[in-house]
């Protein structure tokens, strides 16, 4: 675990926000850690103002994308690698 503990995880979430929680305890339960300091730092942008994927593949919605790559800035700025 010393390679990734160092690390700072960043979780582009909201673009279903009950996804976002569900993956942030799946990491949890499935870090190996002896105490609470060991898990890893996450930080977690939840954004659902980003614009629906499915409707924007069937082309009848706006392209995620931009803010999709703020969401993504927004946690490097904060600090994940």
């Amino acid at each position: 675990m010393a390679l990734i503990k160092d690390k700072v995880v960043g979780i582009l979430g909201g673009v279903g926000p009950e996804a976002t929680v569900d993956l942030l305890h799946r990491i949890i339960r499935a870090t190996p850690v002896h105490n609470e300091q060991e898990h890893l730092r996450i930080i977690v942008d939840c954004n659902p103002q980003i614009p629906d994927r499915t409707l924007a593949i069937l082309g009848k919605g706006e392209s995620p994308l931009s803010e999709l790559v703020k969401t993504a800035l927004n946690l490097e700025k904060a600090g994940a690698n």
